[in-house]
């Protein structure tokens, strides 16, 4: 099974990703492929593998991702190779992917849980992209009412207002979905 998180840039998608993968030992994270620098503190493959924008427009002309998009100027993206790798190890998976990834993700691969996370208000997002230091805020904002608009696309959608609930909602959703496709 394969749990997406979706939601504008500093709606918290890699703070709970990262509860979530503290608290759940059957959970593994899918890393996503990225031309965008590393930001302090990242490591490649937690959450993002790192690569030059040749290295990616290769693989796109490979055919080795299952999906890709560009999104506020850089590519993102799913290599194949990982996902089948994953697969086989039948853990729970998640990802934290844009909502027109999501959309080519869930055409692909079966068995996925598509979560879709809010922000309590606008001017709280904004709020949390100057609080990690985001110097591009006008970029990462210039995307919020398309992917707000495609959140009725998604299972779940959720308001992350206070982080504990919030982790708890999605753990739980975790449970119920995983149970429900083990019958």
């Amino acid at each position: 099974m394969l749990v997406i998180l979706s939601g504008s840039s500093g709606v918290g998608k890699n703070t709970i990703i990262n509860r979530i993968l503290g608290d759940m030992n059957n959970v593994e994270l899918m890393p996503t492929m990225t031309t965008r620098e590393k930001r302090p503190g990242e490591e490649t493959g937690k959450p993002y593998i790192f690569v030059s924008k040749e290295e990616f427009e290769r693989m796109i002309e490979e055919d080795e991702l299952v999906e890709h998009q560009i999104v506020h100027g850089f590519y993102y993206g799913t290599p194949k190779k990982i996902v089948n790798e994953k697969f086989k190890g039948n853990k729970i998976l998640i990802k934290d992917i844009d909502v027109d990834g999501t959309q080519n993700l869930v055409k692909r691969i079966n068995n996925v849980v598509t979560i879709y996370l809010k922000p309590k208000s606008k001017e709280q997002l904004i709020e949390r992209l100057k609080g990690r230091g985001e110097e591009r805020i006008e970029v990462r904002l210039a995307r919020f009412e398309h992917e707000e608009a495609m959140a009725d696309t998604y299972k779940y959608v959720l308001v992350n207002d206070q982080l504990e609930e919030t982790v708890e909602k999605i753990k739980d959703i975790i449970i119920k979905e995983y149970d429900e496709c083990s019958i």
